[in-house]
């Protein structure tokens, strides 16, 4: 999840009608694993078709995508590369946690203990490569933009952003700032649904507002960052977003810091700098969308994946109300 900006930061609430005829980038992974955790089944795990393999994914992705495009959203769905080696023990601490989740789970289905076992389930969820590619085919059914990034998802996108390929990148992911996003959009695939007994609302939050607010250049926001802990490095012990900001405004760099209060300057800092600066991103352009294709899409989810009439009809509705549903047998430009 990267550094953890939500104290420094002042989102304004928006609805989905507020983007509309905006082209707004989509990390893809974290959405998915929120599918994962939340649609699950009374043993804590993803739902899945009646041949067992796992649809959550698939339901979260056509829920929202069809919601968005019906705002008038032109969705651009962005998945994860390689890793940066940088970012091997952020990732050896996430398996280790799922491990440890998954030997809980086991244990609590053995004893028989429901209620354990539905809450540790969501611990153990894995977005694999099958469940991307699904993925990728049912976006390619929906006649929706997606592209691989290099390296991380938020930063191919942020990047994009800057460009003007796109108005926003939508990620719970704070690090999208230190890249550069000049907008990033939070809650956006979560929106109008509920939440601890409360609607989710999606925010907007404005790198220039922030930097403003705070009297922050981006490089000291970058460093800030560092200093709380990214993706890329744990952080600076004793060090949070409140702290960290008073040291970076009275000292103006990680070193400075470092050096005022006896503590090691970060390994790799350049490095670290230099991703969020420089991110890897494509340098092909981003590709219009296309037409939803109906009998494809009832053919993989509901053939294939299982889905109900009831969802298939209400996504469909939704990109037919929005004239991007292509039926069976109907031509296009493209066929000629």
């Amino acid at each position: 999840m990267g550094c953890n900006l939500k104290d420094l930061a002042s989102p304004t609430a928006i609805e989905l009608s507020d983007l509309a005829g905006s082209r707004i980038g989509i990390d893809v992974f974290l959405n998915a694993y929120q599918f994962l955790t939340a649609m699950t089944g009374p043993e804590g795990r993803p739902l899945t078709s009646s041949n067992g393999v796992p649809t959550s994914h698939l339901m979260g992705f056509l829920d929202r995508a069809t919601l968005m495009i019906r705002a008038g959203i032109d969705p651009v769905f962005i998945f994860d590369g390689r890793p940066h080696d940088l970012k091997r023990a952020t990732l050896d601490e996430r398996r280790a946690r799922k491990d440890a989740a998954k030997k809980k789970w086991q244990a609590a289905i053995e004893a028989g203990d429901e209620k354990a076992a539905k809450k540790l389930g969501p611990q153990t969820a894995e977005y694999t490569p099958e469940m991307v590619e699904q993925t990728k085919r049912m976006f390619d059914a929906l006649g929706v933009v997606w592209v691989d990034a290099p390296m991380e998802a938020e930063g191919a996108g942020a990047v994009r952003c800057s460009r003007g390929e796109i108005v926003a990148v939508a990620s719970q992911d704070w690090d999208t700032l230190l890249y550069g996003s000049p907008v990033m959009i939070r809650n956006l695939m979560a929106h109008g649904t509920r939440r601890f007994g409360r609607a989710v609302t999606a925010e907007r939050i404005d790198l220039a507002t922030l930097l403003e607010q705070h009297d922050l250049s981006r490089e000291q926001l970058i460093d800030l960052g560092i200093m709380i802990g990214t993706d890329f490095h744990p952080g600076i012990r004793g060090i949070g977003p409140k702290t960290g900001l008073k040291l970076i405004r009275e000292h103006g760099t990680v070193e400075a810091v470092c050096e005022a209060k006896g503590k090691d300057v970060p390994e790799r800092l350049d490095e670290i700098r230099g991703l969020f600066h420089e991110h890897p991103t494509g340098d092909d352009p981003l590709p219009e969308h296309g037409m939803a294709d109906e009998k494809v899409l009832r053919d993989f989810l509901q053939e294939e994946m299982g889905f109900s009439e009831r969802r298939m009809v209400r996504a469909l509705d939704r990109l037919r109300d929005s004239s991007r549903l292509r039926q069976a047998g109907q031509s296009t430009l493209f066929d000629f």
